[in-house]
C-alpha cells in the first residue's frame, strides 16, 4: 500500500513539473500576444501614419551586368 502511495506521489510531482513548464511557455506566448495586440491597436488608431522606409540605391557595377545567375549559353562559351 505504501508503494502505491509513493508511486502516486511521484506521478503527481512529475505532472506538476510538466504543468509548470507548460505554464511558463503559455506565459511567454501570452506576453508576445499582448505586445502584438498593442501594436495592432496602435495601427488601428485613426491618427496612425505609415512611415515610408528609405531605400538605398543599388551599388553601381563596373561590369554592366545585372545581378543573378549567368545564362546557360553564356556559361558554355
Amino acid at each position: 500500500m505504501a508503494t502505491n502511495d509513493l508511486n502516486k506521489l511521484q506521478e503527481i510531482l512529475n505532472s506538476a513539473e510538466d504543468n509548470h513548464a507548460l505554464l511558463t511557455r503559455i506565459r511567454k506566448q501570452a506576453s508576445k500576444i499582448n505586445s502584438m495586440m498593442e501594436e495592432m491597436n496602435a495601427m488601428l488608431d485613426p491618427s496612425y501614419k505609415i512611415e515610408k522606409k528609405e531605400r538605398k540605391p543599388r551599388a553601381a557595377n563596373n561590369t554592366g551586368k545585372g545581378p543573378g545567375r549567368p545564362r546557360k549559353n553564356a556559361a558554355a562559351e
